[in-house]
Formats: structure tokens, C-alpha cells, sequence
């Protein structure tokens, strides 16, 4: 740090000599020559940070974000499956007095956006035609993609 304060005085006291020593026509280019060289002095410490490895650290930064991204999708679609799942075992003894559980999978494209709900597995009561037709109705599922367990 000492060695830091010398080095921008010392650049100061060459910069103040050289303005009092230069022609009148050439003042004005030496303090924009002296200038730039009492920026260059405070300026090195940075320079030296930056050839340091405190950086190093950030590559991964990236593939943090990437991974977090893909822990919420799967977080996502995992509430969405138990919200379809309570759904239809709730819809289906409100509407057909039918005690069932549900499983479903949901669809998800390259992107990892969900795009719907791939099928359903129903376990528990026999489901009835009106059932299965309720719920391929509510979900957009063809009738073999409600398979009763």
C-alpha cells in the first residue's frame, strides 16, 4: 500500500514538473499524457485483481442457474401432478360417488414446458364409461389413456 501512495505522488510531481517545464503550445498535450499516466498508476490495482483467480469461481455460476432452473420445473410439475391427482379423486366421489386414487403423468417438451397431461391411472372403484368420459373430458385425454387399476 505504501509503494501504492508513493507511486501516485510520484506520478503527480512528474506530471506538475512537466506542465511547468513544456512550451506554452505543448502544455495542453503533456497534461493529457500525464493525466493518462496518473490514471494508469491508480488504476493498477485492478489490473492486478483481475489476472488473480478471484474470478475463477464465477464459470460455475452459470450452471448453478441451470441446474436451479431445472429443480423448479420439477418442482412444478410434481405440485401440478398431486393438484391433478387430489382433483380427480374429488371430482370423481362428488360426481360419481366413486372412492378412487389417480395418478397421472404430465407431458413436457424438449423446452421443458409442460404441454398436458399424458395419462392417468385410476386405482380404487371400477370406473364407470360416464367416469372415464369425465375425465378425458377435463384433461383432453383420448379413453385409453385412463387406465383403470
Amino acid at each position: 500500500m505504501k509503494e501504492y501512495i508513493i507511486t501516485i505522488i510520484g506520478a503527480t510531481l512528474l506530471a506538475a514538473m512537466a506542465g511547468i517545464i513544456a512550451p506554452e503550445k505543448w502544455r495542453s498535450y503533456v497534461q493529457v499524457i500525464t493525466g493518462l499516466v496518473i490514471i494508469s498508476c491508480i488504476i493498477s490495482p485492478v489490473t492486478a485483481i483481475v489476472k488473480s483467480d478471484i474470478f475463477d469461481g464465477f464459470d460455475s455460476v452459470q450452471e448453478n442457474i441451470a441446474d436451479s432452473s431445472n429443480m423448479q420445473t420439477e418442482l412444478v410439475i410434481e405440485e401440478l401432478k398431486n393438484r391433478i391427482n387430489e382433483d380427480i379423486k374429488a371430482r370423481m366421489e362428488k360426481e360419481f360417488k366413486l372412492s378412487v386414487t389417480a395418478e397421472c403423468e404430465i407431458m413436457v417438451n424438449d423446452e421443458g414446458e409442460i404441454t398436458g397431461v399424458d395419462n392417468v391411472r385410476v386405482y380404487g372403484d371400477k370406473l364407470t364409461d360416464r367416469a372415464r368420459s369425465r375425465i378425458c373430458e377435463v384433461y383432453g385425454l383420448k379413453p385409453y389413456e385412463v387406465h383403470d387399476e
